[in-house]
Formats: C-alpha cells, sequence, structure tokens
C-alpha cells in the first residue's frame, strides 16, 4: 500500500494529468493492483473526460456514479461525522475498472467554499484510502493552499516531480527539489509530460542538467491519446494498444508511447518494492 503523488513546482499545464491518466489506466488494464486516483483540483473535468460521456461509463465496463458533490464532498462529511472506514472510501468513487481495479475520487459542481473547507480533508482522506487500496495516485493541485500540498507531500512514498520542456520549468523543479523542505527526505522522480522528441530539451540533456542519476519518466505527447482523454475512450485506448505491442513496430507512435508508459510504470513499480525493502 503506497501514495504516489504528482507534484509540479510551476503553475499551469505540465501534463501532469494526463501522465497519471496513462499510467493508471495502463496499469488496471495490465496489472493486478487496487488502484485509486485522487483529483485534488478544483471543479476539473479531466479525468471525467477521460472515461465518462455525460455521465456515461465507457463501454466494456461498469460504474457506480455516485453523482454531483458525493465524492470527495461525501467523504469529507463521513470524516467530519466520524463515519469513515477503509472499505466504505469505495461507496463514494467513480468505477473504471472493477474489483477495485481502477477507480477515481474528485468533485465537480461544488461551491468554492464547500472545495475550500474540505481542502484540509484530503490527507485524512488519502491515509484511510490508502489502508484499503495498494495504491493511491494524488493529483496535486498547484492552487491548493501551500501547507495542503506539503501535507499531501509528507505522506507521500513516492513523489513524481513533472515539468515542463523549457528552462523557466526545469529550473523551478531544481529549486524547490532542493529548497523545499518536505521534499528534502522523499523519493523524488522527475517527469517530464507531453514530452517532445525533437526539443533540444530532451531527456539525456534535462537529466544531465538537473544531475538525476536515475532515469526519468517520460510521457510523450500523442494526438490519439489526448483525443482518447477528451471523448471518453481512454480505455478503449490501451485495450486497443495491446495488439500493436504485439507486433513491436518501433517506427509507431502509438506503439513508442505504449513502451514509455509501460516503462514509467514499471519504474514506479520497481521503486516501490526498493521502499518496501527498506523498510
Amino acid at each position: 500500500m503506497a501514495i504516489i503523488s504528482f507534484w509540479s513546482a510551476k503553475k499551469g499545464e505540465c501534463g501532469k494529468s494526463s501522465a497519471i491518466a496513462a499510467i493508471t489506466t495502463f496499469m488496471g488494464i495490465n496489472h493486478n493492483y487496487r488502484i485509486l486516483v485522487v483529483d485534488t483540483k478544483y471543479n476539473d473535468f479531466f479525468y471525467n473526460d477521460c472515461f465518462w460521456r455525460d455521465s456515461k461509463i465507457v463501454k466494456g465496463a461498469e460504474n457506480n456514479y455516485t453523482g454531483v458533490g458525493e465524492g470527495i464532498s461525501g467523504l469529507s462529511r463521513a470524516i467530519l461525522s466520524n463515519k469513515i472506514s477503509p472499505e466504505i472510501i469505495t461507496n463514494y468513487t467513480k468505477i473504471v475498472f472493477n474489483e477495485n481495479r481502477l477507480e477515481l475520487l474528485t468533485d465537480n459542481n461544488i461551491m468554492k467554499e464547500e472545495y475550500d473547507t474540505h481542502q484540509n480533508i484530503f490527507k485524512d482522506i488519502i491515509t484511510v484510502a490508502n489502508k484499503f487500496y495498494d495504491l493511491v495516485f494524488v493529483d496535486i493541485d498547484n492552487n491548493l493552499n501551500e501547507d495542503v500540498k506539503d501535507s499531501l507531500l509528507e505522506i507521500s512514498d513516492i513523489v513524481i516531480g513533472c515539468m515542463h520542456q523549457n528552462i523557466r520549468s526545469i529550473n523551478q523543479y531544481i529549486i524547490a527539489k532542493t529548497q523545499k523542505q518536505v521534499l528534502q527526505n522523499k523519493l523524488v522522480l522527475p517527469l517530464i509530460g507531453k514530452y517532445d522528441m525533437e526539443s533540444k530539451y530532451n531527456e539525456k540533456n534535462v537529466s544531465k542538467y538537473i544531475k538525476e542519476k536515475r532515469d526519468m519518466f517520460i510521457i510523450p505527447y500523442n494526438t490519439l491519446f489526448m483525443e482518447a482523454c477528451n471523448e471518453a475512450k481512454l480505455a478503449d485506448y490501451f485495450i486497443k494498444l495491446r495488439s500493436i505491442g504485439k507486433i513491436k513496430n518501433k517506427n509507431d507512435r502509438n506503439y513508442i508511447f505504449t513502451q514509455y508508459v509501460s516503462d514509467a510504470t514499471e519504474k514506479i513499480i520497481y521503486y516501490l518494492k526498493e521502499l518496501q525493502m527498506r523498510v
């Protein structure tokens, strides 16, 4: 049981959410883990758009779609009423794959005041969820209060530091990793989202610049993947790519994309096992 948080030192789009969506969907299809994704963003519909269209589940899966305000808001009320246990968290989630293989915990269409109120409950929710799910992936919104972000980083077993392929974003990552106190004793692994193969800020150059000895996480930009995220077809996208993976066409952009996602998945599993051996 582990908490993997995706965090960025820079506000703005850096492919953080799409990286989580890719890795967890791939992992849910190809590995036997109970996975929960916790979305801390305010009224953001990205994950819903990945799997549902107008509150409907994609073909081939089932869903206990709980409706407006029932996700994190419902859990927040349960925690405040001391009526929470690890097993009931799944009652508030949206199911992507059955048997807890992949579930989503989020809130949509809620008032800003309610969101601000339950920010301080995120840590409690994730701590309890970690007792039930094998892997809890947390999308840490940069708009959260700084103390809330720090509390989520503090309970994380692995922190995935996301960045753009530009010098400002890379420098901000370096500064935050070296100066942010909560990260000093954490396993922080760098990820470049929406990766452009043609950029001079490639994997090798960035790794050298930030003095990273471990392999970097790379999630390339892929048009079909992003379209699948927008059209509630993400699960279907990865299921269809299984056949492409068997062909091993190294010139096929979808094969290349899948290999990078697979590599990121295996790295997470490897580092989790490494951490477990230290305990």
